[in-house]
């Protein structure tokens, strides 16, 4: 049984018109389905359909930011309503706690609730100015001393160059923290990648439309790029 962690932007929740589309929750719920069964699952979302700080450089960054934060938080309200409406049992973590709207556990009841197979749904990040949502995912990960990060992005892995630029950019099955370090490669941001390599903690980085494929990887088969030690 692997205990991991779905990282997933804003921007996978968003279609068409909507920024947050049943269509899209539906994906999120079958795809916490599919592996709740045999694995401990925890949700870290980002707030990219709401707002992007960076598109919006004439703003204050510790504001834009402070946006971005609570948009997240957003997004994770969205996905605990949808999936305990749907019958998965999943708790709300925040870096806040507001009285009378969110009330947060302490680092061994969100644990403990995750090893009793509670989906854990972080939002917020790590609740301060110039912290992206990768430091969040590495927060959530050593609360619950996971083992996988499955990163979920519009392209199916990790690519030497944007592949919808560069026609020619090689797709890697596999690639090492250090050669993800060296080759500059922006999976996750350079702090991201030196904990997971500390903390052991293998990344799969994959496509979210081939959500239904995601039984391979613990198939041994390939899917994305996985990276490790």
């Amino acid at each position: 049984m692997s205990k991991i962690i779905l990282k997933i932007s804003g921007e996978s929740l968003k279609e068409d018109l909507e920024n947050v589309s049943q269509n899209k929750l539906d994906k999120v719920l079958s795809l916490v389905n599919l592996l709740k069964s045999n694995h401990e699952v925890a949700i870290v979302i980002g707030g990219g359909n709401f707002f992007r700080g960076r598109s919006h450089p004439e703003m204050d960054k510790v504001t834009a930011d402070t946006i971005g934060i609570f948009s997240s938080i957003i997004n994770a309200l969205y996905l605990k309503d949808y999936l305990t409406n749907h019958n998965v049992k999943c708790i709300l973590a925040t870096p806040f706690n507001v009285p009378n709207l969110i009330t947060n556990l302490s680092d061994g009841e969100l644990k403990n609730s995750y090893n009793a197979g509670q989906v854990i749904i972080f939002g917020g990040g790590v609740g301060m100015s110039g912290y992206s949502t990768d430091s969040g995912t590495i927060l959530a990960l050593e609360k619950l001393d996971a083992d996988l990060i499955i990163k979920l992005t519009n392209v199916d892995g990790v690519y030497s160059d944007d592949p919808k630029v560069n026609k020619d950019a090689i797709k890697y099955d596999y690639l090492t923290y250090e050669e993800v370090l060296e080759k500059d490669l922006k999976v996750m941001d350079a702090y991201a990648i030196k904990k997971c390599q500390e903390l052991h903690t293998k990344i799969l980085v994959m496509n979210f439309k081939d959500y239904e494929k995601i039984m391979a990887y613990f198939n041994n088969e390939k899917i994305g790029t996985l990276i490790g030690g």
